[in-house]
């Protein structure tokens, strides 16, 4: 039989020429197939919001963090700790916790009573310290003097023979007693207390501070800050027993304990503070933690109140806010960091302060 020399030499580079289509089908499929696979995102080990924030708020995708909840409990607009204030004082009672805002109000009805009797006329203002009153009361008199010579209408003389009128500071108990008296009938009848203003403890006891918090439309755009009025210090036994005149601070109650205590407090509709007042109290140097009490009950602001609501802006108030009927936050005075807690808890060293909305 003769032998087939072109179909021998056809098989034998029928073979190799096969094995090459078939690499070729193969990596044709493998591409088509990666094509068609979705795209990973990329997630940053490092966290790209740095070392401060928790991996899980920059990196939500990480399979790491995919059966997380994260609740960091954080404001990620906050200065770093450095740039919050964290002091310690011991609390203040009576009418020596008086603030500047709080004095600064009394004068303003002092020289409004004035401008009254001046008729809108100028008038030169000596003023004198009666007893221990500016003692008792830290800078009262340079805070008097500056207000007032700062203020329309009024300039203040420092030869008391060559003033118009005199004003008098004085102490009264726990009463604080600012008085314009017209010895020479310059402005009135010579002898006559013009104005006269005061400030009680029930004000003072505790030092109302204000505080200015940011708020922001629908769109996360802000809009006017509200202000709202926050104690200086911790509630103290004395003011939550009504008894006594001791100046440590209150703690072991609930956070409905604290919460019944500040809506009696008369004419305000007090709690205590949400955390977004609590926040810039801090920022702001408003408040001062107690040694005693170096944990602070602090509400959750509540997105659902139409006066709470704006202030939130969730892009960067990192809170479980849906909780805040039921969830309370825990401050703590030695890190500066907030902690979550069922409303039932209490314990030894946690104390509280109220807090309302000023309008």
């Amino acid at each position: 039989m003769p032998l087939c020399i072109y179909c021998l030499s056809a098989e034998t580079k029928k073979g190799p020429m096969l094995n090459y289509l078939l690499k070729i089908s193969l990596l044709l499929s493998l591409a088509f197939f990666l094509a068609g696979c979705p795209k990973q995102t990329p997630v940053s080990e490092s966290g790209a919001c740095g070392n401060e924030v928790p991996f899980c708020v920059c990196n939500p995708l990480s399979p790491k963090c995919e059966t997380k909840t994260v609740i960091p409990n954080q404001f990620m607009d906050r200065p770093d700790k450095a740039g919050i204030q964290l002091s310690f004082e011991a609390a203040q009672t009576g009418i020596g916790a008086a603030s500047r805002e709080e004095i600064e109000e009394q004068l303003t009805s002092l020289l409004n009573q004035i401008r009254i009797k001046a008729e809108n006329q100028e008038v030169s203002i000596f003023v004198k310290c009666v007893g221990k009153a500016c003692r008792s009361i830290k800078n009262l008199k340079e805070t008097t003097e500056n207000f007032l010579g700062n203020s329309r209408d009024f300039n203040l003389q420092s030869d008391e023979s060559l003033s118009d009128l005199k004003v008098k500071i004085r102490l009264d108990g726990e009463q604080l007693i600012f008085e314009a008296l017209d010895e020479d009938g310059t402005v009135g009848n010579a002898g006559e207390i013009l104005a006269r203003a005061s400030l009680g403890r029930d004000v003072a006891e505790s030092g109302w501070s204000p505080v200015s918090v940011p708020t922001f439309d629908e769109d996360g755009e802000p809009s006017s800050p509200m202000i709202f009025r926050i104690m200086k210090n911790l509630v103290t036994q004395s003011e939550y027993s009504g008894v006594g005149v001791s100046r440590l601070p209150q703690v072991g109650l609930s956070f409905e304990d604290a919460g019944d205590y500040c809506q009696k407090l008369g004419g305000r509709d007090a709690d205590p503070p949400n955390v977004n007042v609590f926040e810039y109290a801090l920022r702001q140097g408003k408040i001062v933690g107690h040694r005693r009490a170096h944990l602070e009950i602090v509400r959750l602001t509540n997105g659902e109140d139409e006066i709470e609501g704006p202030m939130i802006n969730y892009e960067i108030d990192l809170f479980d806010f849906d909780r805040a009927l039921d969830t309370m936050l825990i401050f703590s005075w030695r890190t500066g960091d907030y902690e979550s807690s069922k409303q039932t808890y209490f314990q030894d060293d946690l104390g509280f302060r109220c807090a309302y909305w000023s309008e």
